[in-house]
């Protein structure tokens, strides 16, 4: 039996950004994830269910949400694959 351990979280790309907005997504949520690094990690979460929380909540297209593709010192941005359109996945 094989024990395979992946990263489930890419970093966010323009590509990904294109493509939630093709598919129709309108709102993007950004968590701080817990890490114990000193780098910080933000998940982003499109059309999120729940709208409320302390988590800010950002339309696809506002330039907070567009300036995330860029690279940022000690932060990274990053989707979970259950949010991307993975054409290769695995059962």
């Amino acid at each position: 039996m094989e024990n395979k351990q992946s990263n489930p979280y890419y970093i966010f790309t323009q590509e990904i950004l294109d493509s939630w907005v093709q598919e129709g997504v309108q709102y993007v949520k950004v968590a701080e994830l817990e890490t114990g690094t000193q780098e910080k990690y933000y998940e982003l979460i499109p059309d999120p269910d729940f709208m409320g929380g302390d988590d800010p909540i950002y339309p696809i297209g506002a330039e907070d949400i567009t300036e995330l593709v860029e690279i940022v010192p000690h932060a990274k941005f990053v989707v979970h694959e259950i949010y991307l359109d993975m054409e290769d996945e695995e059962e």
